[in-house]
C-alpha cells in the first residue's frame, strides 16, 4: 500500500510539473475606468457604420477599441494585452475580426469574446468592457 501510495504521489508531482510548463497564466489586465456613449451610426464614428468596422476609442488605460460585430452587436475591449500590457491593434491581414500585439504577437478573436488563437503567448482573453445598443446610442462602460 505504502509503496502505491509513492506512486500516486509520484505521478501527481510529475503532472503538477507539466501543468507549469508553457504559458504564462498570469492575466493582469492594466484597465481603466470607461463609461461612455456614443452614435455608431453617425459620421464622426464612421469607422462603426458597417458590420465588421472598428474604432479606437479613448478611456481605459491604453484607450477602448470597439468593433460592430453585427448590425445590433458590438464588443468593446481594453487595448492593453493581457499579457505584457502593450497596446493591441487591429490586424491589417485580417480587419477587424483580429487583434493583435505586437510585442507578445498574440492574437485575439473580437467575435469570441477576445480570447486567444491556438498557438499565442497567452491563453488570458483581452478585458472586454460591457455595452449596450438600443438601435441609436452605443453604451460603453
Amino acid at each position: 500500500m505504502k509503496r502505491f501510495l509513492t506512486h500516486i504521489v509520484a505521478m501527481l508531482g510529475f503532472l503538477w510539473l507539466l501543468s507549469g510548463c508553457g504559458k504564462n497564466e498570469n492575466c493582469a489586465w492594466t484597465i481603466g475606468l470607461t463609461d461612455f456613449s456614443i452614435d455608431p451610426n453617425s459620421a464622426l464614428y464612421s469607422g462603426l457604420n458597417v458590420v465588421g468596422g472598428h474604432m479606437y476609442l479613448t478611456g481605459g488605460a491604453r484607450g477602448v477599441i470597439v468593433v460592430r460585430t453585427a448590425y445590433d452587436h458590438f464588443v468593446a475591449f481594453e487595448r492593453s494585452c493581457p499579457l505584457d500590457g502593450a497596446a493591441v491593434e487591429i490586424t491589417a491581414d485580417w480587419g477587424a475580426s483580429l487583434l493583435e500585439c505586437p510585442e507578445c504577437h498574440s492574437l485575439f478573436i473580437a467575435e469570441t469574446d477576445g480570447m486567444p488563437m491556438d498557438g499565442s503567448a497567452t491563453t488570458c482573453p483581452l478585458y472586454q468592457y460591457n455595452t449596450s445598443y438600443n438601435g441609436g446610442i452605443l453604451y460603453v462602460y
